[in-house]
């Protein structure tokens, strides 16, 4: 099982290295096989949104990053709210603090298994385990339509905010998944395991209204 790291604006200064491979494995995966964005010079791929508000779970192996996912309230500035809105004609787009934009993530090419047990659904298990302990409500955003199946294998209740639409080749829909206990039954069931696969070090920045904290403390120092 991975070890899944929670990475904030807090203690980021103690992941120094696993965030740089962090951000080159991105790169890698979003520019290089996606081709979604244009190639970096220093080899990173990071975009407006990797902001203080964001929070990223690395999940590690033998040391090295294998997957990742980043979470952004939609209270603040959001790739759905700045680039896909237009995919929320159903529901209109999310801004709740309680509510997880989640982007950003991939498996590496080694840990790309086809088993529902595998890196990503370990992930996901360490997603909803970080959802529920922060008293989020949901997580989603934009997706790959493919994912839907997967979150019904785990018996997530995933929720579209509209239709899907094709862009690039791809078809991509923006959907919400429920965030509850009995989510993260399901998939501690399907891993076969019942103990936490996170890892908290350092001082850890609340999900919500974890960017009125952090300023809060800033003022306090100045």
């Amino acid at each position: 099982m991975i070890a899944v790291h929670v990475v904030n604006a807090l203690n980021k200064h103690l992941y120094e290295s696993e965030f740089d491979e962090f951000l080159r494995r991105r790169h890698d995966f979003f520019v290089h096989q996606k081709r979604w964005r244009p190639p970096s010079p220093d080899g990173r791929e990071l975009d407006q949104f990797d902001t203080d508000a964001a929070t990223y779970l690395l999940g590690l192996e033998d040391g090295r990053v294998v997957t990742s996912a980043r979470l952004i309230p939609t209270s603040e500035p959001h790739m759905v709210s700045e680039v896909f809105a237009h995919m929320c004609e159903r529901s209109g787009v999310p801004r709740r603090s309680d509510w997880a934009e989640w982007t950003r993530t991939f498996v590496v090419p080694g840990k790309r298994s086809t088993g529902l047990r595998g890196t990503l659904t370990q992930l996901c298990c360490a997603v909803m385990e970080y959802a529920l302990d922060e008293g989020l409500g949901a997580v989603g955003g934009v997706q790959e339509t493919y994912f839907m199946p997967h979150h019904g294998a785990l018996k997530w209740r995933a929720e579209p905010l509209g239709m899907a639409r094709e862009e690039n080749g791809e078809w991509y829909i923006v959907a919400y998944i429920e965030v509850n206990e009995a989510a993260l039954a399901s998939v501690r069931k399907i891993l076969g395991i019942d103990y936490s696969l996170l890892v908290r070090r350092g001082t850890q920045l609340p999900f919500i209204e974890g960017i009125q904290a952090l300023e809060g403390q800033r003022r306090a120092c100045a």
